[in-house]
């Protein structure tokens, strides 16, 4: 299990703090695990907000998910203080994946409770089909994490 003495997780400019509601425990007291995708989701969007890359408008370009890989380490229960700390990692021609990591605080360091990688699709409403990522999106998303520029 990793642990770090930080407010974000080496390698992670993007994080948001992820508070948990009661609705979210399961009958054994933990988040149930679907609501792990809701967090994951809500920090996704906030990155590309942040990015501003895209609104979430019925505009003609948008994304799509595509593909979800989810690894769980550890519980999270409503006590626990949980960040998402989000990246993308590959940029291909019509899709990219983000990396998110979603982290609690136990005595002042960050633990990994789960690990996601999940593949976007720049998806054309307008003829309902994938598209090209736009050069702006590309320019926006390496100037922002510099690990993709080299």
């Amino acid at each position: 299990m990793e642990s770090m003495n930080t407010s974000t997780l080496e390698g992670f400019r993007h994080m948001i703090p992820m508070p948990l509601r009661w609705g979210d425990m399961d009958a054994l007291g933990h988040v149930n695990n679907a609501n792990y995708l809701t967090y994951l989701e809500h920090a996704r969007i906030n990155y590309v907000r942040t990015l501003d890359l895209w609104t979430g408008e019925g505009n003609v370009l948008g994304m799509i998910v595509a593909k979800v890989v989810i690894d769980y380490r550890l519980p999270l229960v409503a006590e626990d203080e949980v960040s998402v700390h989000t990246r993308v990692a590959r940029l291909g021609t019509k899709s990219f994946d983000t990396e998110q990591v979603i982290a609690r605080r136990v005595d002042g360091e960050l633990q990994r409770a789960a690990e996601s990688t999940i593949t976007i699709v720049v998806f054309d409403y307008s003829t309902g089909s994938s598209a090209p990522i736009p050069d702006e999106w590309r320019a926006r998303v390496i100037d922002y994490e510099p690990a993709l520029s080299g």
